[in-house]
């Protein structure tokens, strides 16, 4: 083995991936949450039915709908990737062992 080669703590890589997963699972539930809440108070139409709130009405409701669907997709991955990590670790160092 080279004297420099990286060695990594299986169970510590494993624990942060479990740790990445959960924080992509909570992630996603501050979606449902707070971007439900989100959500619910703009279809009020706070800005008005006017034409200025027209407007925005336009401009802003597909913005709202593109951050809140990534929002959602950006927690999935975050906990797959989580997932996978501790996933691969842990079979890695199955076959290591």
């Amino acid at each position: 083995m080279a004297e420099h080669e990286p060695r990594l703590d299986p169970d510590l890589v494993a624990s942060a991936g479990r740790d990445l997963a959960a924080a992509g699972t909570h992630l996603t539930e501050q979606r449902s949450e707070a971007g439900a809440e989100v959500a619910a108070l703009s279809g009020a139409r706070p800005w008005g039915t006017d034409d200025i709130g027209e407007a925005f009405e336009r401009t802003y409701r597909p913005i709202e709908q593109q951050v809140l669907r990534a929002w959602e997709k950006l927690g999935g991955h975050v906990t797959e990737l989580g997932d996978a990590v501790a996933v691969r670790v842990e079979r890695t160092d199955r076959k290591l062992s």
